[in-house]
């Protein structure tokens, strides 16, 4: 356009007028909605190995939006999502995140990237004052160090301590079971797979001194070939493998140590199985793993939960994954928080959502927290257990109540100065 008028202005002008002539003029009706929708930026991986994390996070804030407009949008509006490819590029995140704020003047942007895009998305927020739901980036560090933090990010996402926490504690039980005293690990080499194992291994070392950790594997993202460290892993002969790969990273490496029989010999503790991401995605679920409940429809066992799922279910023909969870949260937080405010504005949004408790399927008590130390939630379901080749795949889990969670992720945030 040459006229001063943007793209936007001119289809929102074009629209009017043609309305206008044709119907004249405009009454509201039960839903009337203002000319422009308060749209959320969507950034995320939609291409490759790992595509999965954008397009069923995407659904997730589909699911979401769409049951928010159902029932009238905020303060008067709809809501709309625009989405854009960042292919697991830093660079090109950070680009799209920019682009999103300075020229299409997106209301609000969701980060759904992984940890090594988030990190610099976070500081694309900082810059540009935009308030950013992280909805897939679970390293701890992101928001616990308040170095680094930034007033403007907020994590819908679960973290990897809290995950650590109730991991460790449910391994500590199995290996004084089983005498499982030497443990390896085979996680991806960057910010969440070193962060996911250390805190994994710190909770475990809590409850169970008796461990040693005898080798560790780091691979780097999207590793195509896992022989050589399936057979190193194999000669240092441990006892049990804690692994936080995820999406078609472990897809490919349970496939792979199938082929070498490696979960005849060693004990597997893999965080990110037990969502039907990888479920689905798995020739043959291999029985007797063990897992960290991602999103499950019997974790929490609950009503509102399986209601969640059931209703994804029909919409998408397929049940909801951990990243469709933490994206339909993060709405649920974004939405919540304009209503209180009244307003879209990233500095009423700060205030109104630090401390904010939301509805959510995976919430202990039917509710999740946005803590305000943080900018954090708390109080979201985790649950440990054994694989099955069949639906319910984790048949039984347990937990760790969250005043022991807390309690314990106190005692690692000291240890590393973060509070």
């Amino acid at each position: 356009m040459d006229n001063g008028m943007n793209r936007r202005q001119f289809l929102t002008a074009a629209g009017a007028a043609a309305a206008g002539a044709t119907l004249g003029p405009l009454v509201p009706g039960p839903r009337a909605y203002s000319a422009e929708p308060i749209v959320v930026g969507f950034v995320s991986i939609f291409s490759g190995r790992v595509a999965s994390l954008g397009e069923t996070g995407y659904r997730g804030l589909e699911f979401a939006i769409d049951e928010i407009n159902a029932k009238g949008g905020l303060l008067g509006r709809q809501l709309k999502a625009i989405k854009q490819d960042s292919a697991g590029k830093i660079e090109d995140a950070v680009r799209v995140a920019r682009d999103f704020v300075t020229r299409d003047k997106v209301d609000l942007l969701m980060d759904h990237s992984s940890s090594r895009e988030a990190f610099a998305v976070r500081e694309v927020s900082r810059d540009l004052k935009k308030v950013t739901m992280v909805t897939a980036s679970e390293t701890t560090e992101l928001t616990a160090d308040p170095k680094a933090r930034t007033p403007y990010t907020f994590r819908a996402a679960r973290q990897t301590l809290h995950d650590g926490i109730v991991g460790g504690i449910y391994a500590a039980g199995v290996s004084k079971a089983k005498g499982m005293t030497k443990w390896y690990s085979a996680s991806p080499d960057y910010a969440y797979g070193r962060a996911s194992t250390e805190e994994f291994f710190a909770s475990l070392k809590a409850s169970f001194p008796e461990m040693q950790i005898v080798g560790q594997a780091w691979p780097k993202l999207f590793e195509p070939d896992y022989t050589a460290f399936l057979t190193k892993m194999l000669q240092d002969r441990p006892n049990a493998c804690y692994s936080a790969l995820w999406a078609g990273d472990l897809v490919t490496f349970v496939e792979q140590g199938g082929l070498y029989g490696l979960f005849d010999q060693i004990a597997f503790f893999g965080i990110n199985l037990a969502d039907y991401t990888i479920l689905k995605a798995l020739k043959k679920v291999p029985a007797g793993m063990h897992s960290g409940s991602r999103y499950l429809t019997n974790v929490p066992d609950t009503s509102a939960n399986k209601s969640f799922g059931e209703r994804y279910e029909k919409k998408y023909k397929e049940l909801p994954t951990n990243w469709s969870q933490e994206c339909y949260t993060g709405m649920q937080f974004l939405a919540e928080a304009v209503r209180k405010a009244g307003s879209t504005k990233s500095d009423d949004l700060v205030k109104a959502l630090e401390g904010l408790t939301v509805k959510a399927p995976w919430g202990v008590d039917g509710t999740v927290t946005l803590r305000k130390r943080d900018h954090t939630i708390v109080n979201y379901a985790i649950g440990w257990g054994q694989t099955q080749p069949q639906a319910p795949w984790v048949p039984k889990t347990s937990s760790v109540p969250w005043d022991k969670i807390l309690a314990q992720e106190e005692a690692y945030l000291k240890s590393k100065g973060w509070v």
